[in-house]
């Protein structure tokens, strides 16, 4: 069997990262549209408009929720007693 030459291989190496990253984008697309779809039912929201506004409304909420666990955690992954 002849080997291939390095540009070849290489090319392959290229098409396969553009496969995957088309691959990572429609995971996340996906995951977003599952996120969204569990928030509107769980919420009994049926206009977008309304859903937009509530995130909104609770946005600045998340974010310092979220960012304090991150901060908070010891080496150990379990919260420390700041809270």
């Amino acid at each position: 069997m002849a080997r291939k030459d390095p540009l070849s291989r290489a090319q392959e190496i290229e098409e396969q990262i553009k496969k995957l990253q088309e691959k990572q984008r429609k995971y996340i697309e996906q995951a977003q549209k599952e996120i969204g779809q569990y928030l509107m039912e769980t919420w009994d929201i049926e206009d977008i408009e309304q859903a937009k506004l509530l995130i909104d409304e609770f946005k600045e909420e998340a974010k310092k929720y979220f960012g304090s666990g991150q901060n908070t955690e010891g080496s150990n992954g379990q919260k420390t007693s700041d809270q």
